[in-house]
C-alpha cells in the first residue's frame, strides 16, 4: 500500500486541558503548549505543501493563545479544521472561529442536559452547547457532529435522532472507543459491531450520514459493502494519510499510539515505523487477500496494540469465521 509523499493532514493538540471528563477519555491533562512551538509546525506544514490542519486538544479553546493560533494558520493558507466541544465559546473566539475555520468537528456526549452531564460531567449549560452549534452550523462551511459509541443501552443512538436531524451535520461521526478496559472488549465484540452496522444503515436511510470514524474491520459487518458504508476504515488515520503531533512536543501515528517519530513532520513522515504501518505481512491471510483492505488496512492499531502487546497485529475485532462469511458474499456478488 503506496503512502504519499506528504501527508494530507496534520493534527495538533495544543493543550491537555478540557473542562470535561468524559468516561472513555485517557488523554493525560498537558499543559497549553508553547505558541512559538506550534508556529513552527504550521511553518513547516505550509512550507511542504501540506494542505490541511487540525486544532485540538483536549479542548483547544481554553489555550491562552487559541485566537492568535487560528489567525496564524488562516495567515499560512492552511485549512482550518477545529475539534471542540462547544463549551464556553467567548464572543470573541466565536468571531475568531467563524473568520478562519473551515470545518468544526463538534463533540456531541448526550442529547439532553441530563444525559450530557452524565457523561461529559460538564458544568456548562446544554442549551448554551446548542446555540454554539447552531452558530458553527449557521456560519462555517462545514459542520460536523462525534459521538462516541459505548455498550450502555442509556446510550443508544436512537435518542441522538432527533437533535442530529435538528443540527443536520454534515457527518455524525461514530467514535469507537480506544480502551484498555476488558471488560468494554467482552462487551463490545464482533457481534455487537455487527448489531451497530445495521442500526447505522437504518439511520443512513433517514438521509443521516452516519458513519463508524475510528479504524474498524470493515468484515465485521459480516458484509463487505455493509462495513464499505458505515466503516471509514483505516485508511485516513494510523499514520496513513496524516500525523498527530501531541502535546508532549513529538509526532505520533494517531491520537492513540504514542509512538515518537520524532520533532519535524519530515523526520516523523519518513520514521521506518510508518512504513511498517504500511505494510501488510502482519495481518491475518484472509486481511492480505481482501478487495477493501487499502480502505480497511485491517482496522485499528492502537486497539491492536491494547489487545495484543503490538500494534503490528490483528485489530481484535477481526473475526476469521465472519471475514470468511464477508469475503464468501463479495465473491458471489462480484
Amino acid at each position: 500500500m503506496k503512502r504519499p509523499s506528504l501527508p494530507s493532514e496534520i493534527i495538533i493538540e495544543i493543550t491537555g486541558r478540557c473542562r470535561q471528563v468524559c468516561t472513555y477519555c485517557t488523554g493525560p491533562r498537558i499543559p497549553d503548549v508553547p505558541f512559538k512551538d506550534i508556529k513552527a509546525t504550521l511553518d513547516e506544514a505550509a512550507g511542504l505543501g501540506v494542505k490541511a490542519v487540525r486544532i485540538t486538544g483536549g479542548e483547544p479553546t481554553l489555550h491562552p493563545d487559541f485566537r492568535p493560533i487560528l489567525s496564524y494558520a488562516k495567515a499560512r493558507k492552511l485549512a482550518i479544521i477545529l475539534n471542540t466541544s462547544a463549551d464556553n465559546i467567548s464572543p470573541a473566539a466565536m468571531k475568531t472561529i467563524i473568520a478562519t475555520v473551515d470545518v468544526a468537528h463538534v463533540s456531541l456526549q448526550g442529547y439532553d442536559e441530563k444525559a450530557n452531564t452524565a457523561y461529559t460531567g460538564s458544568k456548562v449549560s446544554f442549551l448554551d452547547k446548542m446555540k454554539n452549534i447552531f452558530l458553527l452550523k449557521a456560519y462555517l462551511p462545514v459542520l460536523w457532529t462525534a459521538t462516541v459509541i459505548t455498550s450502555d443501552s442509556e446510550r443508544s443512538l436512537t435518542p441522538f435522532i432527533p437533535l442530529i436531524k435538528k443540527i443536520n451535520p454534515a457527518a455524525w461521526l461514530l467514535q469507537r472507543p480506544i480502551s484498555d478496559s476488558v471488560e468494554a472488549l467482552k462487551e463490545m465484540n464482533p457481534l455487537f459491531f455487527r448489531k451497530l452496522a445495521l442500526e447505522i444503515m437504518k439511520i443512513r436511510r433517514d438521509r443521516i450520514n452516519a458513519f463508524v470514524s475510528n479504524p474498524t474491520p470493515l468484515c465485521v459487518a459480516g458484509d463487505l459493502q455493509i462495513g464499505k458504508k458505515v466503516f471509514l476504515g483505516a485508511r485516513l488515520d494510523e499514520g496513513h494519510l496524516r500525523l498527530v503531533r501531541s502535546a508532549r512536543g513529538f509526532f505520533k501515528p494517531n491520537y492513540f499510539l504514542e509512538t515518537n517519530l520524532g520533532r519535524s513532520i519530515r523526520e516523523a513522515w519518513e520514521h521506518p515505523f510508518l512504513k511498517e504501518l504500511s505494510g501488510t505481512g502482519y495481518l491475518p491471510e484472509l486481511c492480505r487477500r481482501c478487495p477493501v483492505l487499502d480502505t480497511c488496512r485491517g482496522g485499528s492499531r492502537s486497539m491492536a496494540l491494547r489487545a495484543h502487546g503490538t500494534p503490528l497485529a490483528a485489530d481484535p475485532l477481526f473475526d476469521p469465521a465472519m471475514a470468511r462469511k464477508a469475503l464468501s458474499k463479495a465473491s458471489v456478488s462480484s
